[in-house]
């Protein structure tokens, strides 16, 4: 078993955290509204964005997460440190 110092430990650490998959600002804020329980209509609303480029945001993270639905993907999120729920919830106009 090798021990390093704590400096060395980090840049070791944040190495293995960078390797893994990486979500886009975007991404990563589509999921957490999925993670509300938004539909692609009203995420694409909220953003202004069209609901196809919803999906292809969807289909991105799916990817990078080696996942195939919306609640996986929000599992496998949260579960990287990708994304956060929150618990004290929000508007959902």
């Amino acid at each position: 078993e090798t021990v390093h110092a704590p400096p060395v430990a980090a840049r070791l650490l944040g190495r293995v955290r960078a390797e893994g998959p990486a979500l886009s600002q975007r991404e990563a804020e589509i999921l957490e509204l999925v993670a509300e329980g938004l539909a692609n209509r009203q995420i694409s609303r909220r953003l202004f964005i069209s609901e196809a480029t919803v999906k292809t945001h969807l289909v991105h993270v799916f990817g990078k997460l080696g996942v195939d639905s919306r609640t996986a993907a929000v599992a496998a999120a949260v579960r990287a440190g990708l994304i956060r729920l929150d618990a004290g919830g929000r508007d959902r106009s």
